[in-house]
């Protein structure tokens, strides 16, 4: 039995598709996804949703504080 290959988890704008991948080489896209109005979107969408990345939290961030609101496995 051949192993499946893991294909890295990828963060998706709401709004575009626009695929951003979710691994520790994203940090070159850390300012290009936001969370705004409950939703993932990139900057381009962001924007033309009338928002603004002052207006919204980066979206590593916002899993970054997500992470460690959840409780430990003990």
């Amino acid at each position: 039995m051949a192993k499946k290959e893991k294909t890295p988890k990828a963060v998706k704008c709401a709004k575009c598709d626009l695929e951003f991948p979710e691994s520790a080489a994203s940090e070159t896209h850390k300012n290009k996804a936001f969370v705004w109005d409950g939703k993932i979107l990139c900057e381009d969408c962001l924007v033309m949703m009338g928002g603004s990345p002052g207006m919204a939290q980066s979206w590593w961030d916002f899993k970054s504080d997500q992470d460690k609101a959840k409780p430990h496995d003990w």
